[in-house]
């Protein structure tokens, strides 16, 4: 037991097993799949986890029935190919004294994709805001199929060696619609009166506690709050709960929040910074007081001494720190031994975590860019000989392959050009919706250069002659880009700046037009900034919708603030002309020309180009000479600190 966390280092009895803590790695995706079964990718994963010191992983949504495949990734808990992949998930977190749960799955209407449109299953014909599906309403057979399949799923858990199931009943999954007024339309034993609207949630964790026995244990994941109009709302919750306690035999209760089915509530599924941390801790609160058995939390619950407050207040039993796991599987260990300094903490940008399960890409971090890859990758193992390396440029990408080659006992030089390290971390720093997440990268890097003893030389430009100079045995440039600024009419005109220079505190007239070319950060970050201190700002995007380049979570904290705070969005149109007091754009799609008038400041947000100069003088005078991130090319953080850890592995 840790003597600064003693809440959250202390055992915890759940059913018939014992966690070692309270800290678990709640179900997600991670698209570790191939033929609807895990990969043995997916177990190298988890064991990371476990290896770090989570005391509990719950493996991904599990689909019980075919007609619950969420995606084309998603795991066939009700094949018996699954048990395999299972027992090897089960006997990797096992070595390292973790334990290991399955979702039970069924997302009723909510299918986010599949290689052929099955009919989607649900107690009514209501359809989703999201998906846009209109489900069929499910006959007596097809309850009774899928109530089996729970039953099915829970033994092939069980036979595999796993230690428990849960039953995914939140974010308005198909236990959850059948229990929701607004989504069960039926009139008959399954629905109308509220214990029939229960009926199917309790049929279904009869039928996983008749396979699990006493042997296993059974759980349940509930949203407290759909945060969905018309939905279930943290008032309709305490009766569910009560009602779930008189009439089933569960071993915990897993809080969490919001819903699928809307664009806003969707967001809380794994809500981004700057949402608040720890944001469903009331809900959870709540719950406790009504039941016997412990009650697990989540959602953005990033830092330990977060997680032992929540403890102590009695909010919950245990925590799921999900993406803190992410991003940092070794936390629990160096939190029980008090290295807190060496602690990462997540950004909350969902960029590589669910932001990699939406486009269909296995799970990735922009921190920790071996996650994911712990099977296939090669450890910052201590290099077969150390070597002075110089490294050019302390934005994320440098900063990443600076920790990266001294983890590995290289002897690392860093050059920054300009006062402090940072990059584009620190422009991003100066956007509101951005602030927390840019700081908390640059503390994570600052103390692990600190820790790692790297030698860090700012206000230092670097040259062909002073590289050459150093005499390093390797060099790796990270020396950024710059503002692309297109060659149109007008685009001289002192009114005229880029997004960088106005995050960097460049006035602007009180009417804006902020020309956005990839539906990236930059042109969001300044229409809020802007619409913020009182100007007249219009967004225009060549892009089919505004932040269209983001993860969809994160564009949905940016739309709700634009909305709320008038921005005037016009997607489809990219930059023809600047006038002095106008702005010529043409349509994409018709080739229109349209004008925007009385304008006082145009804003770009037109990208950025690679500075490759460096590269190209030193190429073929330096033996290792590597680029990473966007001196090789403007992409994002997550490019430069994989390209960084590869750089890393290399030397």
């Amino acid at each position: 037991m840790s003597v600064q966390l003693p809440l959250l280092f202390s055992p915890l009895t759940v059913g018939p097993i014992t966690l070692r803590n309270r800290i678990l790695s709640a179900a997600h995706q991670t698209s570790l799949v191939e033929d609807h079964v895990p990969m043995p990718a997916m177990a190298a994963y988890h064991e990371a986890r476990a290896r770090g010191g989570a005391a509990l992983v719950i493996i991904e949504a599990c689909a019980v029935h075919p007609s619950g495949l969420l995606t084309i990734d998603t795991i066939d808990g009700s094949s018996e190919r699954v048990v395999p992949g299972y027992a090897r998930i089960a006997e990797a977190v096992h070595r390292h004294g973790g334990r290991a749960f399955a979702q039970l799955f069924h997302g009723g209407r909510e299918v986010v994709s599949s290689s052929y449109r099955n009919p989607s299953f649900a107690p009514s014909a209501i359809p989703n805001e999201r998906f846009h599906i209109m489900p069929r309403p499910m006959h007596h057979d097809d309850i009774a199929e899928v109530l089996a399949g729970y039953g099915r799923a829970t033994e092939l858990a069980r036979q595999a060696g796993l230690d428990g199931v849960e039953l995914c009943a939140s974010h308005g999954y198909l236990p959850a619609q059948f229990w929701s007024p607004q989504t069960n339309r039926r009139d008959d034993e399954y629905g109308g009166s509220f214990e029939n609207r229960m009926r199917f949630a309790i049929e279904a964790l009869a039928a996983m506690r008749a396979a699990a026995g006493d042997a296993i244990v059974v759980g349940i994941r509930i949203s407290g709050d759909e945060l969905v109009p018309g939905g279930m709302t943290a008032a309709d919750m305490p009766a569910v709960v009560d009602y779930l306690a008189a009439h089933a035999r569960l071993d915990y209760i897993n809080v969490i929040g919001g819903s699928s089915a809307t664009y806003r509530a969707s967001t809380y599924i794994v809500p981004p910074s700057p949402l608040p941390l720890a944001n469903f801790t009331p809900l959870s609160a709540e719950i406790k007081r009504r039941v016997s058995i412990p009650v697990f939390v989540g959602s953005r619950i990033m830092d330990v001494h977060d997680a032992e407050a929540v403890l102590g207040r009695g909010e919950a039993d245990a925590v799921a720190m999900t993406r803190a796991l992410i991003v940092d599987p070794d936390f629990p260990a160096k939190a029980a031994a008090g290295r807190f300094d060496e602690i990462h903490l997540c950004l909350g940008c969902n960029q590589a975590c669910i932001g990699h399960y939406h486009k269909g890409l296995p799970i990735g971090c922009v921190q920790n860019p071996a996650a994911g890859h712990e099977y296939e990758l090669a450890t910052l193992a201590p290099a077969a000989r150390s070597k002075r390396v110089l490294v050019i440029g302390g934005g994320p990408g440098g900063m990443h392959a600076a920790v990266a080659a001294a983890e590995r006992g290289h002897r690392v030089t860093l050059l920054e050009r300009g006062r402090e390290l940072g990059g584009q971390l620190l422009i991003a720093a100066r956007a509101p919706a951005r602030r927390d997440m840019a700081e908390t990268a640059l503390d994570n890097y600052r103390r692990d250069l600190v820790r790692l003893k790297v030698e860090v030389r700012l206000g230092v430009m670097a040259t062909p002659e002073t590289v050459l100079e150093a005499g390093a045995d390797a060099v790796i440039l990270a020396v950024g880009s710059q503002p692309y600024v297109p060659d149109k009419p007008g685009i001289k005109f002192r009114h005229v700046v880029t997004a960088p220079e106005v995050l960097a505190g460049a006035q602007t007239g009180r009417r804006v037009a902020v020309i956005d070319w990839s539906g990236d950060w930059p042109g969001l970050d300044v229409a809020e900034l802007l619409s913020a201190a009182g100007k007249e700002v219009t967004l225009v995007s060549s892009t089919l919708y505004p932040g269209e380049a983001l993860h969809q979570y994160v564009r949905n904290v940016y739309l709700e603030t634009m909305y709320r705070q008038g921005v005037a969005m016009l997607p489809h149109y990219e930059l023809v002309e600047v006038q002095r007091d106008a702005v010529t754009l043409r349509n994409l799609f018709s080739h229109e020309l349209k004008v925007l008038e009385q304008i006082d400041t145009v804003v770009l947000a037109l990208g950025r180009v690679a500075d490759t100069e460096l590269f190209d003088l030193l190429k073929g005078q330096v033996t290792e000479l590597y680029q990473v991130g966007d001196c090789l090319a403007a992409r994002t953080m997550e490019e430069a600190t994989y390209e960084a850890m590869r750089a890393a592995l290399a030397l």
